[in-house]
């Protein structure tokens, strides 16, 4: 019998998550499984703790859902279909060979890669798989599926500088989490935010709905969804009359403060912005003067925001209020929306490598609106061949129906590499099996703070999974692919990535460091990140009030409250907007297969107003059916006293083959984008209600 040895490994969760908290997995050396999993106690950020679904990762890992060998498609496409088991080499060899046929008729453009945040490593993410992709000259993908309109914001508002993280919170006075449930989402700003509340300072949550984060603040004020530009704009036009904006600070920092001051605040009046959102005019102005009279504030709005049509502008009128404060002048006060700007600013040239391109420049398909792309017979070349990894197509794109119907065509050879049986496998024609983050090697750069970690491997690929890096090195061999850049080992790929000349944040950290510890903080005192000093990242060097860009995009310069729904019969005939927020279970779907967590979650549900559910003689728990032109998803009754009439919430991205119908709530959606950023409108959705 085999004596245990117990080892401790640093790895990072991979998850689409603002924490990227540090692990420390303890391994059973003689059965070579992974025995425990817990927080690093050592990790300023982590601190010893996980949610509710990191805590089961160990259940992840050792999943009977998991995908572990290659399999082809002998069968119908969807629900019905059926796959056998082949090797891999049988697998690389009918792919390579449907690649290189497709490439031969119709070029690289007809093939289309499609990914997102399976994983937020940052090789597994965007390293060797770009470099194959340019080979190829294959088509892009726009990856704006979660957080475009407010890096847009961000990129036309202060260029890409990020602000203070979470870390940063107890050295604040004033603190407003607007439109974030970090409860269930971001569970490690939640220590920061007591310690700063024991210290005296007040907790504001601005949210449409009631959340378990609005449970712990001290105030919450509810819009109706898609009005926070006008109450941010009438929070500033109070802040200036009381004479509570800092005048030097707008002289000397920003652009275009005057013609803001003088002709676009005067328009919000807390009676005007009362009526665009509900909110009472007395709270208006109550907001604006604890706000404007407090100098060291922080706002941390998340990316739920920018899911809007209007939803760049939010972000962009939200992230000014610190400029009319003068906040930013204390180094732990302003506004955080995320740090991913200028933590993933890595040298792409020698990550991506994209002079494999030779000077060809491949058309880009948004990934929001894919379900366009597969199905529009007039697209040319059309895409004939569609490669999935890092994303449950079938489920996290809007307009599912759309898009299942065009992962249903015939003509379309699709490949998805997956760790788990998700419905994007129902339409593949070859399904490869994908590792977790305990079976590789990667580097982690958070967007909710500014600590890189290493994720290194803690027990071998189970089956015979294999890494995002190693299945596109794997098929460039069988592709023919000569270059050197596909045999680069990850470890190489990291180092070359951590590089203090092209982004400041990695001065004083080496790989050696990180191996030893997993983790360091960026520099962020670093002298170049001194925009006081040194000025913004912007044209000018000055915070954007104006915005030459918001004007070449339509949208005029300044920030302005744009109505999000202009057709009043489409109201009328759909009177209810969709909010689709993520789960406290489940990361997208991502924690799906885990047993324990499915029953947490039980069933899909429909938050609604008492007021909304007795005009549909619906009682809690009953199922129903929310339907609009674009298509129908059903769920069960959650009557909440606290709901705005004409408002319901469902879950984000539920497993569609766990709803009566078989789609989760991007059936509503359309494909339309947001204001800037070229994102998707989740939240821009209006259906009706009834039961089932």
């Amino acid at each position: 019998m085999l004596k245990s040895k117990f080892k401790k490994v640093n790895v990072t969760c991979p998850h689409d998550c603002p924490d990227t908290c540090s692990l420390t997995v303890t391994v059973d050396t003689a059965m070579k499984k992974a025995v425990a999993l817990k927080g690093d106690a050592s990790h300023p950020i982590t601190k010893g703790f996980l949610c509710n679904k990191v805590n089961h990762y160990l259940d992840l890992v050792y999943n009977e859902n998991r995908v572990l060998y290659p399999h082809i498609r002998i069968g119908p496409k969807g629900k019905k279909g059926k796959l056998k088991r082949v090797t891999w080499d049988h697998a690389l060899k009918l792919i390579a060979k449907k690649l290189k046929a497709v490439e031969k008729q119709y070029g690289g453009e007809a093939i289309q890669p499609y990914s997102y945040s399976g994983t937020l490593g940052m090789l597994g993410y965007w390293g060797m798989s770009e470099r194959f992709w340019n080979k190829m000259g294959a088509a892009r993908l726009g990856r704006t599926i979660c957080i475009a309109a407010a890096s847009t914001a961000g990129i036309y508002t202060y260029g890409a500088a990020c602000g203070p993280a979470i870390d940063e919170v107890p050295d604040n006075d004033y603190i407003i989490l607007w439109g974030t449930n970090i409860v269930s989402t971001h569970v490690h700003m939640v220590p920061f935010v007591e310690k700063a509340k024991k210290r005296g300072a007040k907790i504001v949550c601005i949210d449409p709905r009631e959340t378990r984060t609005s449970a712990m603040c001290d105030w919450h004020i509810q819009p109706k969804p898609g009005t926070d530009a006008a109450l941010a704009l009438g929070m500033m036009h109070v802040i200036v009359k009381k004479n509570k904006h800092d005048k030097a600070f707008l002289k000397k920092y920003t652009t275009g403060h005057e013609e803001f001051l003088k002709k676009i605040l005067p328009k919000y009046t807390p009676e005007k912005v009362a009526r665009i959102t509900g909110i009472k005019k007395e709270a208006i102005v109550k907001l604006a003067l604890e706000y404007g009279s407090t100098k060291k504030s922080y706002i941390r709005p998340n990316y739920g925001l920018n899911r809007h049509r209007n939803g760049g502008m939010m972000v962009r009128a939200i992230m000014l209020l610190p400029a009319i404060t003068g906040a930013w002048r204390n180094k732990s006060s302003g506004v955080f929306v995320g740090s991913i700007e200028e933590m993933w600013n890595v040298d792409l040239n020698k990550l991506q490598k994209p002079a494999l391109l030779k000077k060809r420049e491949p058309r880009s398909i948004n990934m929001v609106q894919i379900g366009n792309a597969l199905n529009d017979k007039k697209l040319n070349p059309p895409i004939k061949a569609l490669f999935v990894w890092n994303s449950d197509i079938a489920n996290c794109a809007p307009d599912t129906t759309d898009v299942r119907k065009g992962l249903k065509r015939q003509d379309l050879f699709t490949v998805v590499h997956e760790t788990f049986w998700t419905d994007s496998c129902d339409y593949a024609d070859v399904v490869l099996p994908a590792d977790t983050a305990l079976e590789h090697l990667d580097l982690h750069a958070p967007y909710g703070h500014y600590y890189f970690s290493l994720s290194q491997s803690a027990i071998k690929p189970l089956g015979e999974s294999r890494s995002n890096q190693d299945t596109f090195r794997a098929l460039a061999k069988y592709m023919g692919y000569k270059e050197k850049c596909f045999t680069e080992s990850d470890e190489s790929m990291i180092r070359n990535m951590i590089d203090s000349k092209h982004n400041p944040l990695f001065t004083g950290i080496t790989y050696e460091k990180l191996k030893k510890k997993g983790w360091m903080k960026g520099d962020v005192n670093n002298k170049r990140r001194n925009y006081l000093k040194k000025g913004w990242p912007t044209k000018d060097g000055k915070i954007q009030i104006y915005s030459e860009d918001t004007e070449k995009i339509g949208l005029g310069p300044y920030p302005e409250h744009h109505e999000e729904f202009t057709d009043k019969k489409l109201k009328k005939k759909y009177p209810i907007q969709i909010l689709s927020p993520a789960t406290h279970q489940f990361i997208g779907n991502s924690f799906v297969p885990v047993k324990r967590l499915r029953e947490m979650a039980s069933r899909p549900t429909i938050e609604m107003s008492r007021k909304d559910a007795t005009k549909r003689r619906i009682k809690d728990g009953d199922l129903c059916k929310i339907y609009n032109d674009v298509g129908e998803t059903y769920a069960h009754a959650v009557i909440m006293e606290s709901m705005l009439d004409g408002v319901a919430s469902t879950q984000k991205q539920y497993k569609g083959s766990l709803v009566k119908n078989g789609v989760n709530a991007n059936a509503l959606n359309t494909q339309e984008l947001t204001d800037m950023g070229d994102g998707p409108i989740f939240y821009t959705v209006l259906a009706q209600i009834k039961k089932a």
